[in-house]
């Protein structure tokens, strides 16, 4: 059924179309399935070619004119595009990257083996080439990596008629969609003017008259975060982008902004997790194996101390077995606990939100929380210690633990990412997984050491 232009797809649809697309290309049948393609936006394009084994992929795209492949280049994820790239000849690639932009094309040759970085570049044209070395020499995560170099600036004594003739006449390309920015006779950037302002302004206006003269704007090499962030804060649509002399080299806009934010969040979310960063459900085994395996291996060792801990109090399990039933139920929800305020804190953290100040007001917050909730939680985990053993002082064992370890678990979960950020290390990195262990670790030592203490009572 074919699909009606401009309707956005949902996933069951973009499912079907994935499996129909499947079957028509192992069919042979590649003329439908261009038809079947040119019905969907390119987005929905590069999505469901993603999906595709590489084989059928790669003989979908080769299919194509160049100008096509160029276009969903930019919507294919880094996985699938480095894939599809790297089997192309250095002519055909210097030839499809003619339709890319500049900063992808940067991604693009990046991605390539060192072997044949200079094998493509070599086949750039002058200016693109210089372009795109300019490019690389960037911090991978800095705004300049992320910004539209193709932006067009006015001279600040022109009138508002000179700059649209020569916005018409020399840049009907440039992406300049919502601010014009001014400029010196040297390029450093001197202002900026409003879309509507300069389309309402009398055609004789200097753009001088009409200019803001404090720009806000960001550095070229800053990190790709605080620039996002100051686009956020200030509710703009787009930033300029200066280099080390003020000179205006580019525009962040807030498409660009988006893929920042979709990107630095789903770092914080593996980091988290201890995953790699560049981790991806779609990965292939040996990456996978390389990502995963290093965080899993140290996080295993470390869980051997809590092994040690448990076996050091052996005694007291093989005399009173029932503190056994609430080893987990006491270590689990305190790290449960400690996550939530780690998950609040790391995107704090990422947003700006926690100043210095903050700190000792929050850290009283969950003091107090900790002590509430602990208690609740630990006189309901106590009051079914004594219907199971009928023993209060095995239920004030279990409540002490209980509370104790949440209250800990409340404070660790906010410092440990606290002090990874004063160590200028991300505060993502495997919080939740140092928070958990380190909440095993308590739990089992109150459980077990306050057992061990009036062991004689519980039996």
């Amino acid at each position: 059924m074919p699909t009606p232009p401009g309707t956005a797809l949902d996933h069951q649809r973009r499912e079907q179309l994935i499996e129909e697309i499947a079957r028509l290309v192992e069919e042979g049948q590649l003329d439908q399935v261009k038809v079947r393609l040119d019905e969907l936006h390119h987005a929905d394009q590069a999505e469901i070619l993603a999906e595709l084994a590489e084989d059928s992929r790669n003989r979908v795209l080769k299919g194509m004119p160049e100008d096509r492949i160029g276009e969903l280049l930019e919507y294919l994820d880094e996985e699938p595009r480095a894939r599809f790239v790297g089997d192309l000849e250095g002519t055909t690639l210097s030839r499809i990257l003619v339709h890319v932009d500049e900063e992808l094309v940067a991604d693009i040759v990046e991605e390539l083996p060192d072997e044949r970085v200079e094998e493509v570049l070599s086949l750039l044209s002058e200016e693109d080439r210089e372009n795109v070395a300019e490019l690389l020499r960037l911090p991978e995560d800095s705004a300049g990596r992320w910004m539209s170099p193709n932006v067009v600036a006015f001279q600040r004594h022109w009138t508002v008629d000179e700059a649209f003739r020569y916005l018409r006449r020399e840049r009907p390309d440039a992406d300049q969609p919502f601010y014009l920015y001014t400029v010196d006779s040297e390029g450093r950037l001197q202002g900026v003017v409003s879309l509507r302002k300069f389309i309402i302004s009398d055609p004789e206006t200097r753009l001088e008259d009409i200019m803001i003269s404090d720009v806000l704007h960001v550095a070229v090499d800053m990190d790709q975060e605080q620039a996002a962030e100051m686009l956020r804060h200030y509710d703009l649509m787009a930033l300029p982008v200066v280099d080390g002399e003020g000179h205006l080299v580019g525009v962040l806009t807030a498409d660009d902004v988006l893929d920042v934010q979709v990107e630095e969040a789903t770092e914080d979310i593996y980091l988290q997790a201890g995953l790699d960063a560049d981790a991806s459900p779609h990965s292939p085994i040996g990456p996978t194996l390389r990502r995963r395996v290093p965080w899993l291996l140290a996080n295993l060792t470390i869980g051997f101390l809590s092994a040690l801990i448990v076996s050091y109090f052996e005694g007291t399990i093989a005399t009173v077995a029932a503190l056994a039933a609430f080893m987990p139920i006491v270590a689990g929800h305190g790290g449960n606990t400690g996550s939530q305020t780690t998950t609040l804190v790391v995107r704090g953290i990422a947003l700006g939100e926690i100043y210095r100040k903050d700190i000792p007001r929050m850290l009283m917050k969950e003091l107090m929380f900790g002590l509430f909730y602990g208690c609740l939680a630990g006189v309901l985990t106590g009051c079914l210690a004594y219907l199971l053993t009928r023993n209060l002082w095995m239920a004030a064992v279990v409540f002490l633990a209980m509370a104790g370890n949440i209250l800990v678990a409340g404070l660790a979960g906010a410092t440990i990412p606290l002090g990874l950020r004063a160590l200028n290390i991300d505060p993502a990195l495997a919080s939740t997984v140092w928070l958990t262990t380190f909440t095993d670790w308590v739990g089992f030592l109150l459980l077990l050491g306050l057992g061990t203490y009036v062991v004689q009572r519980l039996m």
